[in-house]
């Protein structure tokens, strides 16, 4: 069976974020809070959102905590601010944790009178907990990489566990203007290329694929391997920028199907208990994860090997080599080694544990145990130098 779908209407261009105003007038949106982060003000990109949306004679407040992986303690801050500012919409301008805590507290805002942050954010399928509609929200990417404009999770930090949780949530509209990532950093550019790129191939390898998700995934990962190199090392390129802000957002319309899985337990189990950042976690187990699940779906990673220019003689061979060629591609862009970041053999292994917790883990063709995890977590360490 196959289901796909898309939650959102995603308006996209050059210039496009000049019309936030315009899209929001349409969603009904009079008194918008604006959600993004210090660094990111300072870019003169939310200005940009605010211009727009007072061109249309719609007030404007705006919360600038946001904070690195989301934590439940801004989605909070957020909804108090947006509740005494009597906000009917909320715009997430900035990269995943800009967007994720956008939407967090859209849906806050509606239920955080009966219901606890904790609850809500950490969604049990088996428990689910009744939730009102969120308010309308408008996300606007400064980064191509989570493709959370087109998701339908936000991704929050519980701060009493440091765990990473997820609470069904969607936008009801999406801007992704490739302009506001031009200039971007060589290093945000890498890490969070390889976020997308590991969408894509966790949609390729979860338990429902389906054509829609595969066809988007490959195209986006053909885009990422060919344009995510130039954008290093050329950032102001435009060209490159585009094609990066379509694969970022084909990415999580394609995960919004077909699902992220183990490589995303263990990106978070890296995230939660070594710091390390989402997009660095997201490229260093993509290999592993290539090794593991090649095998169970050669038809598809064989497509995967040609847009890596490999030659394949045999499917036995097509896991290793295909898993070697993104290590070389890492070291290609820049993303770093965990010695480079100071953490040792030992610490990797000490996520072990996290990530087999990751219920997520469950939705990967091939199934995992605490033995499989182990060696996934080891070759991401030893592999990778």
């Amino acid at each position: 069976m196959s289901r796909y779908s898309q939650l959102c209407p995603v308006y996209f261009g050059s210039g496009e974020v000049n019309n936030t105003g315009t899209i929001a007038k349409e969603l009904g949106m009079t008194n918008v809070l604006v959600v993004t982060e210090k660094t990111i003000v300072e870019t003169g990109i939310p200005q940009k959102v605010i211009d727009s949306l007072l061109k249309s004679g719609i007030n404007v407040s705006v919360y600038d905590g946001v904070k690195m992986d989301a934590p439940d303690t801004t989605v909070i801050e957020g909804a108090k601010l947006a509740e005494s500012t009597g906000a009917d919409g909320i715009i997430g301008c900035g990269g995943g944790s800009s967007l994720d805590t956008a939407k967090g507290i859209a849906l806050y805002f509606t239920n955080k009178k009966t219901v606890d942050i904790k609850k809500m954010i950490h969604f049990d399928p088996a428990n689910p907990v009744t939730l009102n509609p969120a308010l309308k929200t408008i996300m606007v990417p400064t980064t191509s990489g989570t493709g959370s404009e087109s998701t339908f999770v936000a991704v929050i930090t519980d701060t009493d566990t440091h765990q990473k949780c997820g609470c069904i949530v969607w936008a009801n509209a999406a801007i992704v203007d490739p302009d506001l990532t031009v200039g971007l950093g060589k290093t945000i550019t890498a890490y969070t290329g390889m976020d997308a790129f590991s969408h894509c191939n966790e949609c390729l390898c979860n338990v429902m694929p389906n054509p829609h998700s595969d066809t988007l995934a490959l195209n986006s990962m053909e885009r990422i391997y060919k344009w995510l190199p130039v954008a290093v090392e050329n950032p102001d390129c435009k060209e490159a920028r585009y094609n990066l802000a379509i694969a970022s957002n084909f990415a999580g319309i394609a995960f919004q199907d077909s699902q992220v899985n183990v490589g995303h337990a263990m990106a978070h189990a890296l995230g939660a208990r070594l710091h390390v950042p989402h997009g660095i976690g997201c490229a260093l187990v993509t290999p592993s994860v290539i090794e593991l699940v090649a095998g169970a779906r050669p038809e598809i990673y064989r497509k995967v090997a040609e847009i890596f220019e490999l030659e394949i003689s045999s499917d036995e061979e097509l896991p290793t080599k295909l898993a070697d060629a993104v290590r070389s591609f890492n070291r290609r862009i820049g993303i770093p080694s965990m010695k480079d970041l100071g953490i040792t053999r030992e610490q990797v292994l000490s996520t072990v544990n996290y990530a087999l917790s990751e219920m997520m883990r469950m939705g990967c063709i091939v199934p995992q145990d605490e033995a499989i995890i182990t060696d996934m977590m080891a070759k991401v360490y030893d592999t990778y130098q």
